[in-house]
């Protein structure tokens, strides 16, 4: 697998893709957000509120678009796990809105 730590800037909403097999764990440290998911078939919208103050681990499963916005007024930080690692020739991220 691959784990990566990413900081998103007060207001910012990363992601709005899906993946075909790779699954990831999200884990936020620092800051307070929202982890946003969708089943690509369906319009249901799954929403977990996220805080470095209580930490959840957020399980995204494969066929889901997600997104994770920040919404505090700090950097937000996030510890992410992914089943694979990244492979640019096969990115397996595929663009679709929550």
């Amino acid at each position: 697998g691959q784990v990566s730590v990413n900081i998103s800037k007060p207001g910012i909403t990363k992601g709005n893709h899906w993946h075909h097999t790779k699954n990831e764990k999200f884990l936020v440290v620092s800051g307070r957000g929202v982890i946003r998911f969708r089943k690509i078939d369906s319009d249901e919208i799954l929403e977990y509120f996220v805080s470095g103050d209580k930490l959840e681990v957020v399980d995204i499963p494969t066929g889901y678009t997600h997104n994770i916005e920040n919404l505090g007024d700090t950097d937000m930080v996030t510890i992410m796990w992914a089943n694979e690692q990244f492979e640019p020739d096969k990115p397996d991220t595929y663009y679709l809105e929550v």
